[in-house]
């Protein structure tokens, strides 16, 4: 993983030789460990991974994760209690002016514990973290184009999920099990299955909502491989479809292909999310694309940056980005389609690829 280690240090403030990543225990884990040392396996809570100038890396892990750190091929020191590793750590930075951290992956109290232990100026460099984490190299497309294809494998068989009667929380759980099925770790985030006006919730938590003839049918599902995610929207209709239902949905597939067509390396997140949200505003529908186009991929389902109106992130080659417009109508139900990209030299690369045809189940 040096070229990772690497690639964080080049947007590293001079005078920062040494980056110390501390895990906190889950749910509040450091990301960026992972990224590092590229560890899909093990929790790695309560340890440490120091990174240098060089490329070179130090884990500090406990006994309980010495199985997991030995898959990581990095040099690694074993701890059986939380004093030695803190010891382990004041001898590593004895000597050092000033440290880098990973802002993002510390809770306050974390920072404070580390701040007291090391005594040395601490530098946020969490700005440096994500643009090196926004590139992602051939392992990690490799990882993120196994869980796009587990998720669209999964995609092609929602409409034989759907029973009249079931409810949202019997649908989410048969998506995320077929997803583990197939190869995948877990579900990248909990799995949405939302019908008739829940629909029109964005983040909507699956329920006891039964299934009806002339509802929305919205799934927002992903497979974790690897600790890599994929994020898919589909939505269907059941029994019958209205006129404005229709609509909504002819309106938003003609969004996400406008920008699926048009998004290429150099162009900035507002530009890309200009070319979706002109088409819904142009429509009855104007104004009801609540959100952003898109955001970043990766370790973390939201990983970065995002196509939104007021983004000035600059797309680069090999960026992963999920491309999702939407329209929402409160108290009747919402539209979504939502894809996942590699943004490429010459335009973009759809890694998802389930069926987009409009469907009455």
């Amino acid at each position: 993983m040096r070229q990772r280690v690497l690639r964080i240090f080049e947007q590293v403030p001079e005078g920062v030789d040494t980056i110390m990543l501390i895990n906190g225990e889950e749910p509040n884990l450091d990301l960026a460990l992972f990224y590092v040392t590229g560890a899909d396996s093990g929790l790695f809570e309560g340890c440490a991974a120091l990174l240098y100038r060089d490329g070179s890396m130090e884990l500090l892990t406990s006994a309980l994760e010495e199985t997991s750190a030995r898959t990581t091929k990095e040099k690694f020191r074993v701890f059986s209690k939380r004093t030695e590793r803190d010891e382990m750590l004041r001898q590593a930075l004895a000597g050092e002016k000033k440290l880098g951290i990973s802002g993002n992956g510390l809770s306050y109290r974390a920072f404070r514990e580390a701040q007291k232990l090391t005594g040395v100026e601490m530098v946020d460099i969490t700005d440096a973290i994500d643009a090196a984490r926004s590139i992602k190299d051939r392992e990690e497309i490799e990882r993120m184009r196994q869980a796009c294809r587990i998720g669209s494998e999964v995609g092609d068989e929602l409409a034989d999920i759907i029973q009249p009667g079931m409810t949202e929380y019997e649908a989410a759980a048969e998506v995320s099990y077929r997803m583990q099925k197939r190869g995948a770790s877990a579900a990248s985030f909990a799995t949405n299955a939302s019908f008739g006006a829940n629909s029109a919730e964005p983040h909507h938590n699956p329920g006891d909502t039964k299934l009806s003839k002339g509802d929305t049918v919205l799934f927002d599902f992903g497979a974790l491989y690897r600790r890599y995610g994929s994020d898919i929207t589909r939505t269907f209709f059941h029994g019958k479809v209205s006129k404005k239902q229709r609509q909504m949905y002819e309106v938003v597939l003609q969004a996400q292909q406008e920008a699926i067509d048009g998004i290429h390396a150099d162009m900035t997140g507002a530009q890309a999310d200009a070319l979706a949200r002109s088409v819904i505003d142009t429509s009855p529908f104007q104004g009801l694309l609540i959100h952003s186009l898109g955001h970043a991929l990766g370790l973390a389902v939201h990983d970065g940056g995002r196509l939104a109106p007021n983004s000035d992130l600059v797309l680069r080659e090999n960026m992963i980005m999920t491309v999702e417009p939407g329209v929402y109508l409160r108290g009747e139900g919402g539209v979504r389609i939502e894809d996942d990209v590699l943004i490429t030299s010459k335009g973009c690369e759809l890694l998802t690829n389930c069926s987009k045809e409009l469907r009455v189940i």
